[in-house]
């Protein structure tokens, strides 16, 4: 009998040491921020995508992309992060302290900016108040944006019927002075900009050979970066 008490403190040892060991391990979003309750306010990601729907919602694909989002002035780096064009939503996935994956629409009252990888994107208020999402290229007085797009079409072609999401679509702005002006071709774009830098302007545009429909992300920060040193 004596030796019963330590019998029982073995026991309660190593049912501990289990229960630790148990335990879920938190991810590197929590180990650095916890559950902060400006990043984790928001409500659950809930767009129901049937099985075989060809295509994803996403801007990226349907992975996560390692990303930042700045809200309120406070930037989180290391973010699991996707952005649902159709829905016009920033997805934020994390694990919580018991272990369970969440994914949460980040509030765009909230949010400023996010990047996914290398793409930038910032949130301006329209005339109506509400907020949209644009790709961001460049800086300064002038700078280019993109508005994103898809849309979930039914497709019923040859007999067989499902839902698909159409590729992505894109809008090209120019940012000057808050104000936010479409252009979809290059004289578009260079009678945006004053009457006196639109011939130098519009030479660019022909020595680099770019057409503002095809270019790429660091042709179009290259124009705008020499548009706004005029």
């Amino acid at each position: 009998m004596r030796h019963i008490p330590g019998l029982l403190t073995i026991l309660l040892l190593l049912v501990a040491a289990m229960r630790m060991h148990a335990q879920p391990s938190l991810s590197s979003t929590d180990q650095t921020y916890g559950l902060d309750p400006l990043l984790h306010n928001g409500s659950f990601y809930s767009y129901f995508i049937p099985s075989d729907t060809e295509g994803t919602p996403f801007f990226s694909g349907p992975d996560f992309v390692t990303g930042s989002v700045t809200l309120r002035d406070v930037r989180y780096d290391h973010l699991a992060l996707k952005y649902d064009v159709v829905n016009q939503q920033l997805v934020f996935q994390y694990q919580n302290p018991n272990g369970g994956v969440q994914r949460l629409v980040l509030s765009d009252a909230w949010m400023q900016s996010f990047d996914l990888g290398n793409i930038h994107f910032e949130l301006f208020a329209a005339q109506d108040t509400v907020k949209h999402i644009y790709q961001v290229l460049g800086s300064g007085s002038n700078q280019v944006l993109y508005g994103w797009s898809k849309q979930r079409t039914f497709d019923n072609r040859m007999g067989y019927s499902h839902f698909k999401f159409t590729k992505l679509k894109k809008k090209m702005y120019l940012l000057s002075n808050g104000d936010i002006r479409e252009f979809k071709n290059n004289k578009g774009f260079t009678t945006l900009f004053d009457p006196a830098k639109q011939p130098a302007i519009k030479k660019y545009l022909m020595q680099q050979h770019i057409k503002v429909t095809k270019a790429t992300d660091q042709v179009m920060t290259g124009l705008i970066t020499y548009s706004n040193s005029l």
